[in-house]
């Protein structure tokens, strides 16, 4: 019985980090659009069509989304949820985004929202 009851310590143990999975996007590196890209570099806004594109998260100007599941279709899309938290906003959403390069263009990416309509474009930052 003994080997049992260690089994289990062991399993529960491991549990936090079997559910903290790390939910990233095979994009490798920092994405964005010109704006983005210039915060990505010095930290500071611009304006508000900064989109901010990385492997665990996306940025907005008044929005900061952490990747919490990616799915991979078999042409490569991804589907990511993330849970998100909204200038001026006290409390989190769940969204959910496409994000797919293009076909003609591998340095491009597109962000859509779950309704299919685009957010935005984004290309890897220097």
């Amino acid at each position: 019985m003994r080997p049992l009851a260690l089994f289990a310590v062991i399993l529960v143990g491991l549990a936090p980090v079997a559910a903290r999975a790390e939910a990233t996007l095979t994009l490798e590196g920092t994405w964005g659009n010109a704006t983005g890209c210039k915060y990505a570099k010095d930290g500071l806004y611009e304006n508000d069509d900064m989109i901010l594109l990385k492997p665990g998260g996306i940025e907005s100007y008044v929005t900061l989304c952490e990747w919490v599941q990616v799915s991979t279709a078999s042409n490569g899309t991804q589907v990511v949820t993330g849970l998100c938290g909204h200038e001026g906003e006290g409390y989190q959403t769940v969204e959910t985004y496409i994000i797919e390069k293009d076909h003609t263009d591998p340095t491009l990416v597109r962000i859509s929202q779950s309704t299919g309509d685009l957010w935005g474009e984004v290309r890897k930052c220097p």
